[in-house]
């Protein structure tokens, strides 16, 4: 099992981004229609906000997949079914806005955006190893993962190394979960733990599709809590390799070196290969960073450097 990713801008959750996707986002929220603001009842206690790969969520938008669990695209709504084909949840995800990319905790990645949309994307794959554990703890959240988008930017297929705690669990020590981030609604498998010098897999791949419906799945090799299905969504075009955190206060609640993310492979539909070139953005300021050592659709390889 293995695949690779451009350069553009995703909807809530992404960091810098390249001039021409940045234009391209300040255009969506320039053409978004004026919102009322919200109404505010007197007294009435605010929402738990939970955190998540796309920033702090309230909890009422955040659900748990149940083992066996699967989600589906039904007109306008999203369905979470059980194991036993059972909806016990449906929602209107809605279309957010992409936040500028300052407003996220993306920090540094690598990206591909396949312009030819056709033959679309059939397999991302990618290995890295759990990195050590920082060596100071201030409740800091660290993302870890690669993951694709739709042209729209309002959804998010990943699955996700963490480090840290979030809506689905954690704490001082890295555990595994699949997300999928749809408008303003998220979506997570069981968090499984997994040891630091582990070897990890991450797979999203296309298992069919018909006219504009696309359906898919993601998971981490051999962790059978991380598969997670989505149908009837988007096809997704944006691949990223990325680092994401949230509540960093001092680079020593990173991780020490290096994460490479490597053996990296993505093919097409019609089993051949894009030409790809990776794109970065990186965090300056903090001296944290993405290089390239191998482009190109099979047995890539970018590294995160802390």
């Amino acid at each position: 099992m293995t695949s690779n990713a451009a350069k553009l801008t995703p909807p809530e959750f992404k960091p810098h981004v390249p001039l021409t996707r940045l234009e391209a986002l300040n255009a969506a929220i320039a053409a978004a229609p004026e919102r009322a603001p919200p109404l505010v009842v007197q007294g009435a206690p605010a929402e738990e906000m939970v955190l998540t790969p796309g920033g702090m969520r309230p909890i009422s938008t955040v659900h748990q997949i149940p083992p066996g669990g699967r989600l589906a695209h039904v007109g306008n709504e999203v369905h979470l079914i059980d194991a036993n084909d059972k909806v016990i949840h449906k929602t209107v995800p809605g279309d957010s806005i992409p936040n500028r990319p300052e407003a996220s905790g993306w920090i540094t990645y690598a990206s591909w955006y396949d312009n030819n949309l056709s033959p679309p994307i059939k397999d991302f794959i990618t290995t890295w190893t759990v990195p050590p554990n920082p060596a100071t703890n201030h409740g800091q959240t660290i993302f870890l993962f690669n993951s694709i988008e739709p042209a729209s930017f309002n959804a998010i297929v990943q699955p996700v190394l963490q480090w840290g705690p979030s809506y689905a669990g954690g704490g001082a020590y890295w555990t595994v979960a699949s997300w999928y981030l749809v408008g303003s609604t998220t979506y997570v498998t069981s968090l499984t733990r997994v040891n630091v010098g582990q070897s990890l897999e991450g797979v999203i791949n296309l298992t069919s599709f018909s006219g504009t419906s696309f359906n898919y799945t993601t998971y981490f090799v051999n962790i059978g809590a991380s598969f997670l299905t989505v149908t009837n969504a988007a096809e997704l075009v944006w691949a990223t390799e990325t680092l994401e955190s949230y509540n960093v206060t001092t680079k020593s609640d990173y991780p020490t070196g290096t994460t490479p993310f490597n053996n990296i492979y993505l093919w097409l539909n019609n089993n051949t290969y894009p030409a790809l070139s990776w794109s970065v953005v990186n965090d300056a300021a903090d001296g944290l960073s993405t290089t390239v050592e191998r482009n190109g659709p099979y047995n890539g390889q970018v590294t995160i450097h802390y």
